[in-house]
């Protein structure tokens, strides 16, 4: 009976020295994997982002972008905020908000205003360009003579209005 107690107190202990062994080898193994796929991590992405906006990192998000799965970094720059994605796999930018803004702002935020100013009678209590997936537009509120607010999203590179709303 004791010999039985000391067999099973034995197995028992070999079985828990077997686990914690594999456990190991295992979270040692996962490192290893992790370490030689050259994942990019969120810092490398930040930096790789900067160098396209330099500016102020407010936050990052793992996204697809143009069917690559991507960081989306998102930097502020004179109180603008830009929108770089860095391809995972590659470790390169894949977009450059700086010449997409270029490229599509050929209005000012004042003609924006005159063209929402066209449409209601008012006074313009805020002004704003945006940026939504590469589109760029200017979102403009409008106190009303009337006490009412308008508000308008124009196309900051045609200025065509792209919505309006008059609340009554």
């Amino acid at each position: 009976m004791l010999k039985k107690k000391w067999m099973i107190g034995v197995l028992a202990g070999a079985l828990a020295a077997g686990g914690f062994s594999y456990n190991a080898f295992a979270k040692e193994n996962n490192s290893q994997v992790t370490q030689s796929s050259g994942a990019l991590s969120e810092k490398e992405a930040a930096e790789i982002a900067k160098t396209v906006v330099d500016g102020t990192v407010d936050d990052i998000d793992k996204e697809m972008y143009d069917g690559k799965e991507a960081y989306e970094v998102e930097i502020e720059k004179a109180g603008e905020d830009y929108d770089v994605y860095v391809d995972i796999n590659t470790k390169k930018p894949l977009n450059d908000p700086l010449k997409e803004k270029e490229e599509q702002v050929s209005l000012t935020k004042e003609e924006a205003e005159k063209i929402a100013l066209k449409q209601t009678n008012g006074t313009v209590t805020e002004c704003k360009l945006d940026e939504d997936d590469g589109v760029y537009i200017y979102e403009i509120e409008i106190k009303t003579d009337q006490g009412t607010e308008a508000e308008f999203d124009i196309s900051a590179k045609d200025g065509r209005i792209i919505k309006q709303e008059l609340d009554d």
